[in-house]
Protein backbone atom coordinates (compact mmCIF):
# COMPACT_ATOMS: atom_id res chain seq x y z
CA UNK A 1 0.00 0.00 0.00
CA UNK A 2 1.34 3.32 -1.13
CA UNK A 3 1.26 5.93 1.63
CA UNK A 4 1.87 9.35 -0.77
CA UNK A 5 2.35 12.28 1.36
CA UNK A 6 -0.44 11.45 4.18
CA UNK A 7 0.68 12.12 7.52
CA UNK A 8 0.87 8.33 8.43
CA UNK A 9 3.15 8.00 5.19
CA UNK A 10 4.92 10.94 6.87
CA UNK A 11 5.02 9.68 10.42
CA UNK A 12 6.52 6.58 8.97
CA UNK A 13 9.74 8.19 8.28
CA UNK A 14 9.91 10.07 11.77
CA UNK A 15 12.23 7.13 13.51
CA UNK A 16 14.97 7.24 10.32
CA UNK A 17 15.17 11.32 10.50
CA UNK A 18 15.35 10.92 14.56
CA UNK A 19 18.32 8.92 13.79
CA UNK A 20 19.90 11.43 11.30
CA UNK A 21 19.43 14.29 13.03
CA UNK A 22 21.14 11.92 16.16
CA UNK A 23 24.00 10.67 13.35
CA UNK A 24 24.84 13.73 12.10
CA UNK A 25 25.01 15.71 15.60
CA UNK A 26 27.20 13.14 16.57
CA UNK A 27 29.58 13.21 13.73
CA UNK A 28 29.66 17.18 14.05
CA UNK A 29 31.62 16.43 17.14
CA UNK A 30 35.36 16.80 17.70
CA UNK A 31 35.19 13.27 20.00
CA UNK A 32 32.22 11.45 21.35
CA UNK A 33 33.64 10.71 25.44
CA UNK A 34 31.01 7.11 25.77
CA UNK A 35 32.53 5.18 22.54
CA UNK A 36 32.88 1.69 23.61
CA UNK A 37 36.83 1.23 24.01
CA UNK A 38 38.15 -1.82 21.79
CA UNK A 39 39.61 -2.76 18.68
CA UNK A 40 37.69 -1.41 15.91
CA UNK A 41 34.49 -0.59 17.91
CA UNK A 42 34.31 2.36 16.00
CA UNK A 43 33.21 0.13 13.13
CA UNK A 44 30.89 -2.27 14.87
CA UNK A 45 29.47 0.90 16.29
CA UNK A 46 28.71 2.28 12.65
CA UNK A 47 27.21 -1.01 11.15
CA UNK A 48 24.78 -1.21 14.19
CA UNK A 49 23.97 2.66 13.80
CA UNK A 50 23.79 2.26 9.98
CA UNK A 51 21.82 -1.13 10.53
CA UNK A 52 19.48 0.42 12.56
CA UNK A 53 18.99 3.37 10.38
CA UNK A 54 18.19 0.87 6.90
CA UNK A 55 15.61 -0.55 9.42
CA UNK A 56 13.91 2.28 9.76
CA UNK A 57 14.39 3.95 6.02
CA UNK A 58 13.14 0.40 4.77
CA UNK A 59 10.30 1.19 7.59
CA UNK A 60 9.46 4.45 5.57
CA UNK A 61 9.51 3.51 2.28
CA UNK A 62 7.22 0.35 2.88
CA UNK A 63 5.26 -0.53 0.19
CA UNK A 64 6.91 2.13 -3.04
CA UNK A 65 7.63 -0.16 -4.55
CA UNK A 66 5.78 -3.39 -4.71
CA UNK A 67 8.95 -5.27 -6.24
CA UNK A 68 10.33 -7.53 -3.20
CA UNK A 69 13.68 -6.57 -4.43
CA UNK A 70 13.29 -2.93 -4.36
CA UNK A 71 11.95 -3.16 -0.54
CA UNK A 72 15.92 -4.01 0.56
CA UNK A 73 17.32 -2.05 -2.28
CA UNK A 74 15.85 1.40 -2.19
CA UNK A 75 16.68 2.08 1.94
CA UNK A 76 19.69 0.07 1.57
CA UNK A 77 21.01 2.37 -1.16
CA UNK A 78 20.04 5.29 0.95
CA UNK A 79 21.42 4.79 3.92
CA UNK A 80 24.37 3.83 2.09
CA UNK A 81 24.37 7.20 0.78
CA UNK A 82 23.96 8.89 3.78
CA UNK A 83 27.12 7.54 5.15
CA UNK A 84 29.09 8.64 2.65
CA UNK A 85 27.33 12.13 2.81
CA UNK A 86 28.89 11.68 6.58
CA UNK A 87 31.98 11.05 6.06
CA UNK A 88 32.71 13.76 3.77
CA UNK A 89 31.39 15.88 6.81
CA UNK A 90 33.61 14.31 9.13
CA UNK A 91 36.22 15.25 7.30
CA UNK A 92 35.29 18.91 7.76
CA UNK A 93 35.22 18.40 11.60
CA UNK A 94 37.85 19.33 13.43
CA UNK A 95 38.92 15.94 15.40
CA UNK A 96 37.37 13.91 13.28
CA UNK A 97 37.95 12.57 9.21
CA UNK A 98 36.40 10.72 6.58
CA UNK A 99 37.20 6.84 6.02
CA UNK A 100 36.83 4.48 3.84
CA UNK A 101 36.46 1.51 6.27
CA UNK A 102 33.67 3.24 8.03
CA UNK A 103 31.95 3.45 5.17
CA UNK A 104 32.54 0.25 4.00
CA UNK A 105 30.99 -1.21 8.03
CA UNK A 106 28.00 2.25 7.35
CA UNK A 107 27.22 -0.09 3.99
CA UNK A 108 27.40 -3.25 5.72
CA UNK A 109 24.71 -2.05 8.44
CA UNK A 110 23.06 -0.54 5.51
CA UNK A 111 22.37 -4.08 3.82
CA UNK A 112 22.04 -6.17 7.86
CA UNK A 113 19.41 -3.35 8.59
CA UNK A 114 17.93 -3.60 4.99
CA UNK A 115 17.35 -7.30 5.30
CA UNK A 116 16.62 -8.05 9.03
CA UNK A 117 13.24 -5.25 8.36
CA UNK A 118 12.36 -7.59 4.87
CA UNK A 119 12.63 -10.67 7.63
CA UNK A 120 10.40 -8.88 10.20
CA UNK A 121 7.40 -6.99 7.02
CA UNK A 122 7.35 -11.01 5.54
CA UNK A 123 6.87 -12.31 9.69
CA UNK A 124 3.96 -9.11 10.11
CA UNK A 125 2.50 -10.24 6.70
CA UNK A 126 2.19 -13.99 7.41
CA UNK A 127 1.01 -13.10 10.93
CA UNK A 128 -1.67 -10.93 9.47
CA UNK A 129 -2.96 -13.60 6.71
CA UNK A 130 -3.40 -16.63 9.49
CA UNK A 131 -5.83 -13.78 10.89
Amino acid sequence: MAHGMSLKGIARWIPAAAIVACSWTLSSMPTIEQMPQFWNADKLVHTICYGGLAFWMAFGADGTPRDKKWRWAIPMLMTAAYGMVDEVHQNFTPGRDCSLLDWAADVCGACLGSWAYGLVADFVTKLRERG
